[in-house]
């Protein structure tokens, strides 16, 4: 099963890359440099960067490293030989325990733990922080019980006088007079220090801080991303700013906890406080890799070891990513002076191929009965300890000449970096770091005036675009950091060659003319398909625009974009594109069809208020919606629409509208739950103005209208049962035609029942009759029903049906079928099917008839049978004039002209003008509900078109 990995392997993650291009399949690698296979089968070679996030100091697939491990291999040197004498790990500490001695003079020696990956690493030192935390605590207790019996029996002997303060003790201790009130006040200190006892441990790490994900690491990594969720799981862990000693001196003095103790001073017992252990720790990181690449200063280093001492507090130093040479010394610490209680090493410590990491542990701190209560598997095997052993040997070859390389290299890539910088300073906000651990900053983007650019920024994926562009343009493969969304991250070997950092220059200059310029092709180009690069980059800056004051009200259209047309019109720079590649981009761009709202366009109604519609485009077609709802995916697109819902409340809009037919894949709204908003999807005006446009050219055409025979297609959807359930009020025969499709049967019946139900309705009211209620109420069923009295809103839909049946061997008022033959008996059709593409033929329609067009509310679905039958009157349904209107997007304005909106939208500007609340998208639309929004939008300016 070839395809395995991508379905059950990290699938949402592999989406995700694949979004962007990302999820190439390498098939080898060597120094900086990882292999795919392209179409054809060749090896495509890509420059890498990321260098397994820090683990690759040595490059791919060292030689020396590779030989050594095939030589273990091949000598079948034991992988596992738990509870055995393991020289090699001596070896590797006793390596490690000379670095410290060489790059911190006066380090004491350090014990090594080893676990198997750095977060595993960070878990071995809160444990052991800890471990030691508790055996202080029970020394400290038994040497206040060992004080207090001593005193006891000073006391009793006569050898001590008795205390005369215990202003110390809480509550009312009187002042003993004799030995037995001395053992209450004994008590009574035992009870107060037994009711601290139980504090638990507070840990402290610094703000920005990266320090894994398991379940204990991840409570001391800053970002609530990785960690809010798990908070319950782990120690309590405070976060205090780096490089602000006062911060933490406070907040660590804000954790002090002090029980009492009873000494025998000078012949006379005493009572003294005595700090309990709560600090367990403190963690940093001597540069800070995925919190954007900060170092902490030397000053801060050194007031950071004389608070920690006064506290009692152990420095756990994180080296995980900045160790094994990687800043130009093995211990990032160095440069700062920085002597901790525990070092953590990993990543590299493998030499890129072993998976191990190592806790070092200061001896003077360390318990050697930790060794009893934590142990791994997996940890200080005969292969990878070796490993570790060969990488050190190589790092520490020629006098560290590793070192001097990645001080060298990475300072020739930051100089580069810096000179970038100045020429665009537009565009790069800062460049950090040390060695080969940089990072550079783009400016924010999230006002970026193309909206590709725009709405990655706001989600945080911009590094994530622009590494596609980095990947699929430059061959080069770099990566972002953890908690800063616009930092790239390089971390390449020290392999990394003059040529190598010219190409990543190139592909970087680049980068930076897209941002300046705000030309997204180049970012899409390489995800539609073609292997061909985009034209040069061009300049899509808009000039200065005046800013309008806001309107009173603010609603919006929640849209997909249902045409290339409408993409280009959204991001003009993707007007080169030809339609198959647009379409090619929106379907890679599945897990993420959020794109930026267009620009509000005002509308003031002639009641005096005004409204700022906004339209939030999906990145989804048609299709893909057509796709949603024949696989019964539409939860797919629900969560689409929860989100872009609250982003337009976020925005402060009221009222939001689903255009369309995104209500058909969510219930009609029923489906969302945003408080505060009220939704629709505009199926009310759209029936109500269709119905006016329909009767204005039968009208024109015929004379009158309550002799023809009119065909619903679609009639099972939301809009085509209240269009036919309406019409039926007025004409003698309808037919109801569906899709032939699951379901269809079921929804088609369900419309005629309620076109039976209604019209009893009406006859059951008295009055005037047309269309079927009119010829319904001759029955003798219907007319038995008026004698008893029978109550108008009584179930009879069903009754009705059945007598029909009985009575007529081919219904005479209602036709239903999926057969599209059936509207050649028809004079006019209304159209109100959610198929992207034409359904009716012109040899469907009978001569002169009148069809209006409602497929997703008047964009012209079925426009194309008008030129080709000039007998035929094509009515666009659900098409309104308005005055004093701005100029919609195409997507949402198909086929219109200056003044025109669809019903649609026109219903969303209607509900926001009139302040009017509550949800109109869920249940049937009713014909109190399509008199209500027309006799509305008229009040606000929109009339019926007929044409």
């Amino acid at each position: 099963m070839v395809n395995a990995p991508t379905r059950y392997a990290e699938a949402l993650l592999t989406g995700m890359l694949g979004t962007f291009g990302l999820d190439a399949e390498y098939v080898r690698a060597e120094k900086n440099s990882l292999f795919y296979r392209d179409d054809t089968g060749a090896e495509v070679q890509v420059l890498d960067l990321l260098g397994g996030w820090g683990s690759l100091m040595l490059g791919h697939n060292h030689p020396q490293i590779v030989a050594h491990a095939k030589e273990l291999l091949d000598n079948g040197t034991p992988v596992h030989s738990q509870h055995s004498a393991h020289p090699v790990a001596d070896q590797v500490g006793a390596v490690l325990n000379g670095i410290l001695a060489r790059e911190l003079p006066g380090a004491e020696p350090y014990s090594v733990i080893f676990a198997n990956s750095g977060a595993e690493a960070v878990e071995a030192a809160v444990k052991h922080c800890e471990f030691d935390r508790a055996l202080r605590i029970k020394a400290l207790v038994e040497e206040i019980e060992w004080h207090a019996s001593a005193a006891l029996a000073a006391v009793a002997g006569g050898t001590a006088q008795l205390p005369d303060d215990t202003s110390l003790l809480p509550g009312d201790v009187p002042v003993p007079t004799n030995a037995e009130e001395f053992g209450a006040l004994l008590g009574a200190v035992a009870a107060h220090n037994m009711a601290r006892a139980g504090t638990g441990p507070v840990f402290f790490a610094l703000e920005r801080a990266f320090h894994g994900k398991l379940v204990g690491s991840t409570q001391f990594t800053y970002n609530p991303l990785f960690r809010a969720a798990f908070a319950s799981l782990g120690p309590a862990v405070r976060f205090v700013p780096p490089n602000d000693a006062e911060a933490f001196e406070k907040a660590a003095s804000e954790q002090r906890v002090t029980v009492l103790d009873v000494q025998v001073v000078d012949g006379r017992v005493t009572l003294v406080e005595r700090d309990f252990p709560v600090v367990a720790g403190l963690i940093v990181e001597p540069i800070q890799g995925e919190g954007g690449i900060y170092g902490l200063t030397a000053d801060y280093a050194a007031r950071l070891r004389e608070i920690c001492d006064e506290f009692a507090c152990p420095i756990v130093v994180d080296e995980i990513q900045t160790g094994m040479g990687r800043t130009g010394k093995f211990f990032a610490s160095a440069h700062i002076g920085l002597v901790g209680d525990y070092f953590l090493l990993g990543k590299s410590l493998g030499g890129g191929i072993g998976k191990t990491s190592a806790m070092l542990v200061r001896q003077s701190r360390y318990r050697p009965e930790f060794e009893l209560v934590h142990s791994s598997t997996f940890a200080k095997d005969g292969f990878t300890t070796s490993l570790a052993l060969r990488t050190l040997e190589l790092l520490e070859a020629e006098d560290g000449a590793a070192y001097d390389r990645a001080a060298e290299r990475g300072e020739r890539i930051l100089g580069m970096l810096r000179e970038l910088a100045e020429e665009y300073s537009d565009v790069v906000a800062d460049v950090r770091g040390r060695g080969l651990l940089i990072g550079l900053e783009f400016a924010d983007q999230s006002h970026s005036s193309s909206p590709l650019i725009r709405e990655r920024a706001l989600a945080g994926l911009l590094v994530f675009q622009l590494g596609s562009y980095l990947h699929l343009a430059h061959r080069i493969r770099t990566g972002p950091t953890a908690s800063v969304p616009n930092m790239l991250r390089i971390e390449p070997s020290i392999h990394i060659s003059d040529e190598e950092i010219e190409q990543l220059r190139t592909g970087l200059v680049q980068v930076c003319e897209i941002l300046r310029n705000q030309d997204a092709l180049p970012l899409v180009h390489p995800l539609t398909g073609t292997g061909e690069l985009p034209r040069e980059i061009r300049d899509f800056r808009p000039g200065a625009a005046a800013e309008a004051a806001p309107a009173e009200r603010k609603a919006a259209l929640v849209s997909p974009v249902l045409t290339p047309d409408t993409l280009r019109e959204l991001e003009p720079s993707l007007a080169d594109l030809d339609d198959d590649r647009l379409i090619a981009y929106v379907r890679r761009s599945e897990l993420l069809k959020d794109l930026p709202a267009f620009a509000p366009v005002r509308f003031d109604s002639p009641q005096g208020t005004s409204v700022d519609l906004s339209v939030y485009p999906l990145l989804v077609t048609g299709q893909q919606l057509r796709e949603y709802q024949v696989t019964g995916n539409t939860f797919l697109i629900g969560a689409d629409l929860d989100r872009r819902v609250r982003a337009a409340k976020a925005d402060g809009c009221e009222t939001v509208g689903l255009g369309f037919g995104l209500g058909a894949v969510c219930g009609h709204g029923s489906a969302l739950r945003v408080p505060g908003v009220q939704l629709t999807t505009g199926g009310a005006l759209a029936v109500g103005s269709a119905l006016v446009a329909a009767h204005t050219v039968g009208v024109e055409k015929y004379g009158e209208v309550y002799g023809l025979t009119v065909a619903v297609v679609g009639a099972g959807g939301r809009i085509g049962s209240a269009l036919a359930a309406m019409i039926s009020a007025e004409v003698p025969r309808v037919i109801l035609v569906g899709s032939g499709r699951e379901g269809s049967a079921d929804r088609l019946r369900a419309t005629e029942l309620r076109i039976y139900q209604e019209a009893w309705e009406q006859i059951a009211a008295g009055g005037d009759l047309l269309g079927i209620p009119k010829l319904l109420a001759a029955e003798p069923l219907v007319a038995g029903w008026l004698a008893e009295g029978r109550s108008g809103d009584e179930p009879s839909g069903e009754a009705i049906a059945a007598h029909l049946a009985e009575a007529y061997d081919e219904n005479p008022f209602v036709t239903v079928t999926d057969d599209l033959s059936a509207v050649q008996n028809a004079q006019a059709v209304f159209t109100a099917h959610s198929s992207p593409v034409p359904v009716l033929g012109e040899k469907y329609l009978a001569e002169g008839a009148i069809i209006c067009d409602l497929s997703f509310f008047g964009s012209g679905a079925e426009s194309a049978v008008a030129s080709s039958r000039s007998d035929v009157h094509y009515v666009r349904g659900g098409v309104l004039s308005v005055v004093n209107q701005g100029i919609l997007p195409r997507g949402v304005s198909a086929s219109l002209g200056a003044g025109e909106l669809l019903a649609g939208v026109a219903e969303v500007v209607t509900l926001a003008l009139s302040g009017s609340s509550g949800s109109t998208g869920d249940g049937p639309i009713t014909g109190e509900q399509v008199h209500a929004i027309v006799e509305l939008a008229a009040q606000h300016g929109f009339e019926t078109i007929s044409t």
